[in-house]
């Protein structure tokens, strides 16, 4: 958290914190978290435990709190409902089918919210529910979920896109990404059967089952850095820097409003055209996106990308040339 929050918003949050991580957090960790210094957050410490009476305690490393200790009352503030109301809509677009865990989920954060944003969330639960359901991805998703709260190893049936059957496959879950831009879901985790973290489609995962096993997330893995570099869900391959060049003002500033990759850098040009920096490993969703814009965006470098651009750029007319 970039910015400080109130000694009271602070301490609410310590609090939840604290009570959705068993294992607890050492005071340097928080005062990083909360953009304060370590002896604010032991004077935090004293005020939970001596005036709000919340059972919090020092191991020594770490500060922790009783275990089955509830949860203070949830409150939102106004923007933080509209982020609420925001996600609910997203989880609608981004879905395209009825789960009810997503309803129930959005239901019990709805009792909390304020009138006048509780009422449109109803609203877009009540739309959700018109959407196909897929109870057997609802399951496997269920089953995955269950897998990564717990560290159980998962053994998976899985069909890679190019492959004729599933193969089963075990794995340790390390973390679920949703990918506006697909529709679906990818699940990030350690593969026995390749020994390297590797990622799948939730679509392609045929079954789901549990095992006894238990696993540890790797020391090394950050999520962040996984998908540092990648455009999209897809990660591996050579980074290499791109260059676009926008000549259209209405484009340009699209490109402004828009974060598309943390590596991007905008410049303008005398002649009022800009060119768009990009450090990212290219892949088929790349691909897409620069098509998408058509003769509006030209890639200037590297050669190899340019040229399959311009190749693609030839089939289409081929297809579509006229009789």
């Amino acid at each position: 958290m970039s910015d400080r929050l109130p000694k009271t918003e602070r301490l609410n949050m310590i609090w939840i914190l604290l009570a959705n991580n068993p294992n607890g957090f050492t005071a340097r960790k928080l005062s990083d978290k909360f953009n304060v210094d370590v002896r604010t957050i032991y004077r935090d410490m004293t005020a939970l435990g001596t005036d709000l009476k919340v059972p919090v305690f020092n191991t020594g490393k770490k500060w922790q709190i009783a275990e089955d200790y509830f949860l203070p009352p949830i409150r939102f503030l106004p923007i933080e409902a509209l982020n609420i109301f925001l996600a609910a809509r997203l989880m609608l677009n981004y879905s395209n089918r009825y789960d009810p865990y997503i309803e129930t989920a959005f239901t019990k954060l709805n009792g909390v919210l304020p009138t006048a944003i509780s009422e449109q969330v109803n609203k877009t639960m009540d739309w959700m529910r018109k959407l196909p359901k897929d109870e057997k991805c609802q399951k496997i998703l269920s089953t995955i979920a269950e897998a990564w709260i717990s560290q159980r190893k998962l053994k998976i049936a899985y069909q890679s896109l190019n492959a004729e059957e599933a193969k089963e496959r075990l794995i340790d879950t390390y973390f679920i990404e949703p990918a506006a831009p697909g529709h679906a879901s990818y699940v990030i985790g350690y593969c026995h059967l390749k020994k390297a973290v590797r990622t799948f489609k939730l679509e392609r995962i045929k079954s789901a089952e549990l095992t006894d096993e238990k696993y540890e997330v790797r020391y090394d893995f950050d999520v962040n850095k996984f998908f540092e570099s990648s455009w999209g869900i897809v990660v591996g391959g050579e980074v290499k820097t791109i260059k676009l060049l926008i000549k259209s003002p209405s484009i340009i500033r699209i490109m402004e409003e828009t974060i598309w990759h943390p590596s991007q850098v905008l410049e303008k040009q005398a002649d009022g055209s800009m060119i768009m920096t990009l450090k990212i490993t290219d892949s088929q969703e790349f691909y897409s996106w620069i098509l998408g814009w058509g003769e509006k965006v030209e890639v200037l470098e590297p050669q190899e990308i340019r040229k399959a651009v311009i190749d693609t750029a030839k089939k289409i007319q081929k297809v579509y040339k006229e009789e």
